[in-house]
């Protein structure tokens, strides 16, 4: 049913601009946001703040927000912006740049602003405004001034009528009312408001809400059942210490949107409406969410320092990114585990891919870690990422297989990598400033009485290529390739490139660095044409590629409107899935590494398998 927008009987701007003054005697900045035109995605903002002794207020949109580390340009929603002083008079307002209003002030006068906000940024999670609901991220829609960034804040909306509101900031005194300590707390806290599934519940005596907008094959019912299994094995990580006495999940079923996004006491999580089953989709929508919790403690209780507090207009640079993000990938997978959300072989199927896909990034001897963390705001995707970067996800994951597995060997299997994190929950957390490199390296002699600045010099500030065989040994595992039993040939041939799913002819997106087709002169965005003479798609060409028994074959391909022809020589691999599986003889020590590290006792049936001769 479409909602009937409701005819409101708005104040007069003297009365609003009266109210500000009012609260100003409280100190507190108050914000009143009004859907003025659902359908064209638009709002009319408020912010009153109080009286300041200057006679200039700069008055700014933030450039990004958190969670995303680029810059987003916020303030291009922002249209229409005005300013009044306690008395409803109009103030001079310049803009200085493209996210600051400087506002000519009287000296012990409140201020307020006024702007027209377009709201259609959904996949940017910042800001969405339609007829059924609107999702809030305070980073694009309300403006702060430096000088009351840690006044109280209270909010108001005035919404179609049957919208419901919820937040993870504190009900204010009215139906669609929010108070927050300060403007970090509100931009930590994003509001959807609108049409909505909602369940609620409780684990270890905390309320766990979920927000559902949008039409798909979800089962909330279900989501909710197994977010709690998600809280409660998160929380298990750190001792059971929560830093929250209710959080909210609000999830987007919708269209042309995916990813997510974590806040201090919420997530919102973005799914395409038909992707929640089934039960392989359903997972990946489980370890999205286990990623987002994760992250209550790592980057919102504690982060690296140089983000303590946030700097909202400027670039956050810092090096230990692929631990907030990379650590928090390596324990999503771990949390569904032993949550029993996933099996142990749907376990070792998503590492065998992670494992594979970085040992096919060149980049990976191009870009250390760190430098990589330093470059997030820079960043670029594609072929270049590949063959030239690596990414603080992938990177920081497999980096953090490494260090768990390591501490475990040293500890003799008693103490992990979860060990570390709690270290840094308890002694660096954001209300203490935060971490830094000395206070990770400490943490991990904490937890194994051991040095670690070498390793970090080889693998997190250097580019050494990380020993699998060798860790995945030690947990009884080892990565293959699963050639099928009734495959007439046992290889394949392999040029190097990537090619967009369904293209035909063969489009190229990505060629490896100093593969056979990066060697031969082929570039992303080649169209291929023929493999000796035989007409290919991207659906086929690895067939036309078998034909060639000696190897080199001839392509032809078009570039710039252009026919080409060269010879590539492409090179025999095994023709099958990458896989972890379970070593064929496993020690005992070998099994208490494994179970010790997953969390979940070694099957008895591999048991029983490892002491037959």
């Amino acid at each position: 049913m479409k909602p009937q927008l409701l005819s409101y009987a708005l104040p007069s701007l003297l009365s609003v601009l009266l109210l500000g003054a009012a609260s100003c005697a409280r100190a507190d900045v108050d914000y009143q946001l009004k859907i003025t035109d659902a359908a064209q995605h638009l709002a009319e903002v408020r912010a009153t703040f109080p009286a300041t002794q200057g006679t200039t207020l700069d008055v700014q949109m933030p450039n990004w927000r958190t969670g995303r580390y680029n810059m987003l340009n916020l303030a291009n929603g922002v249209r229409l912006f005005k300013a009044f002083d306690a008395k409803g008079q109009a103030l001079p307002v310049a803009k200085s740049d493209k996210g600051t209003w400087q506002v000519r002030t009287k000296p012990g006068d409140a201020v307020t602003v006024q702007y027209e906000l377009y709201a259609n940024t959904l996949g940017e999670r910042t800001r969405h405004i339609d007829d059924t609901h609107a999702y809030l991220d305070a980073s694009g829609v309300f403006v702060y001034a430096a000088p009351f960034r840690k006044e109280k804040v209270n909010v108001k909306l005035e919404v179609p009528q049957g919208w419901k509101s919820r937040s993870g900031m504190d009900a204010g005194s009215c139906e669609h009312c929010f108070v927050a300590a300060d403007y970090d707390v509100l931009i930590d806290a994003p509001i959807e408001t609108g049409l909505h599934e909602f369940y609620t519940d409780k684990v270890d005596g905390r309320t766990i809400e979920l927000a559902i907008w949008g039409r798909g094959n979800h089962d909330g019912q279900q989501m909710m059942s197994d977010l709690k299994k998600i809280v409660a094995e998160t929380a298990k990580l750190y001792n059971g210490k929560y830093p929250f006495q209710r959080y909210l999940f609000i999830v987007h079923a919708t269209d042309g949107a995916g990813g997510a996004t974590e806040h201090a006491n919420s997530t919102v999580i973005q799914k395409p409406r038909w992707t929640f089953a089934p039960r392989k989709a359903y997972q990946g929508f489980l370890r999205v969410a286990a990623h987002e919790f994760y992250h209550t403690w790592n980057v919102k209780a504690y982060r690296p320092k140089e983000m303590v507090p946030y700097d909202y207009q400027n670039e956050n640079y810092n090096r230990l990114l692929w631990i907030a993000e990379g650590h928090t990938s390596y324990f999503e997978e771990l949390i569904v585990l032993r949550a029993g959300l996933v099996k142990r072989d749907e376990f070792y199927e998503e590492y065998a891919k992670l494992i594979d896909d970085y040992q096919h990034q060149p980049g990976r001897f191009q870009q250390s870690a760190a430098d990589a963390s330093f470059d997030e705001w820079i960043a670029v995707g594609g072929e270049r990422a590949r063959n030239s970067s690596v990414n603080i996800y992938s990177k920081g994951q497999v980096l953090a297989l490494m260090m768990d597995l390591e501490l475990r060997r040293q500890t003799g299997g008693k103490r992990g990598l979860e060990d570390m994190h709690r270290i840094l929950f308890e002694k660096h957390s954001t209300a203490k400033g935060g971490y830094d490199v000395p206070a990770v390296l400490g943490a991990l002699r904490s937890v194994s009485g051991q040095d670690w600045s070498g390793w970090w010099a080889q693998y997190v500030d250097g580019t050494a290529e990380i020993p699998f065989d060798s860790l995945l040994a030690g947990a009884g595992l080892q990565k293959v390739v699963d050639v099928p039993k009734d495959a007439e040939q046992k290889t394949k041939w392999w040029a190097g490139w990537t090619l967009r799913d369904g293209s035909d002819p063969a489009v190229v997106t990505v060629v490896e660095r100093d593969s056979p087709a990066w060697k031969a002169g082929v570039v992303a965005g080649d169209t291929l044409l023929a493999v000796n003479g035989l007409r290919v798609s991207a659906k086929d060409i690895g067939d036309k590629m078998s034909l060639s028994k000696t190897g080199p074959f001839k392509l032809h391909l078009f570039r710039r409107d252009e026919l080409v022809e060269m010879q590539v020589a492409p090179q025999q691999r095994p023709k099958g899935k990458a896989k972890v599986k379970v070593l064929d003889k496993t020690s005992a020590a070998q099994q208490a590494m494994n179970a010790a590290w997953l969390g979940v006792a070694w099957p008895k049936e591999d048991a029983a398998a490892a002491r037959k001769p």
